[in-house]
């Protein structure tokens, strides 16, 4: 059900999109008729709401504006919609979560159903995507909770639990370094590197563990999916530097090997749990956090929690 406007949607889905051409392509409406009602929708209040580039479109000071209001009013909306369900008898909560693709794999699907069988009125909305992504998501409203890796501290975005992963070589089992009972960074020198894309790259884990080491990597590939790194390594083409979790089920499968790096001073992968600052948690998105924090917990035996200068409220 929709109580938003037909022009503010198709205004919100421009702003997400960035372009009348792929905003068409999600709403299923032509891209002419979009640009009508956002026309429509100037003249009525008297402002630009894009400026209107040769590469698409860009908010104006008003469609930033116009944009957080409408993004306060959907969840305004979504809230009654709920409590008038559960008046009714009929409600059904939806949990909207903004995760990276490691998550996916095993955790969450496991654990989603585990919840809905006891909240069978549960629905979930799943995107995935980098750090930076995933926090803006969850600092406006799009996504109730996120988990992301290596997050940095920001007013907007609560911490609700931080594990620490180990961070390691991941490679075929007939790689020469699955052999090795110690592997450092130099002893993977000699060979090929599976890396990921710049984007990804930007902020990681080996980002932080090559800033501190004189070891030069050999690029095989540059890649913008963790799927992809995976498969690469585990045809045995070279190395990708993953912490656990993003091959637990390769290692539970013995598709891949994973050794921790030894070198001093290897970077820590942190995985954050968080929320947004000013937002409360709706009931049904509270008792799901409190089972995923119990979760990531869980993801490495002796893990501390919270890790260090890591706080629940950022």
């Amino acid at each position: 059900m929709q109580l938003l406007l037909t022009s503010l949607r198709y205004f919100e889905e421009v702003a997400r999109q960035g372009s009348l051409r792929k905003a068409s392509e999600r709403l299923h409406v032509a891209a002419s008729a979009i640009n009508r009602q956002i026309l429509k929708l100037e003249d009525e209040l008297g402002v630009p709401l894009f400026e209107r580039l040769p590469r698409g479109l860009r908010l104006s000071p008003a469609g930033e504006l116009m944009l957080y209001q409408i993004r306060q009013w959907q969840r305004d909306e979504r809230q009654m919609l709920e409590t008038l369900g559960d008046i009714r008898g009929t409600g059904c909560a939806e949990v909207r979560i903004a995760t990276i693709e490691s998550l996916t794999d095993q955790l969450l699907p496991s654990l989603l159903r585990g919840f809905r069988e006891r909240f069978p009125r549960v629905r979930f909305v799943l995107t995935t995507g980098l750090t930076d992504t995933i926090l803006e998501q969850v600092a406006t409203g799009e996504a109730d909770i996120g988990i992301c890796m290596n997050p940095p501290v920001t007013r907007r975005i609560r911490f609700e639990q931080a594990v620490e992963l180990g961070f390691g070589a991941v490679v075929a089992p007939t790689h020469p370094l699955a052999e090795k009972e110690t592997v450092r960074l130099r002893d993977c020198r000699p060979y090929p590197a599976i890396l990921p894309s710049a984007e990804m790259f930007h902020g990681s884990t080996l980002e932080r563990t090559l800033a501190h080491s004189d070891i030069d990597l050999t690029p095989l590939a540059g890649c913008n999916r963790i799927l992809t790194i995976k498969s690469l390594a585990r045809a045995g083409l070279g190395v990708a530097y993953l912490n656990k979790l993003d091959v637990a089920r390769e290692l539970e499968h013995g598709e891949l090997v994973f050794k921790p790096l030894q070198d001093r001073n290897i970077a820590k992968a942190r995985l954050v749990l968080c929320s947004a600052a000013e937002r409360a948690l709706p009931m049904a998105v509270a008792v799901l956090a409190e089972e995923l924090s119990e979760a990531l917990l869980g993801i490495e035996p002796g893990g501390d929690g919270m890790a260090p200068g890591a706080s629940r409220r950022a």
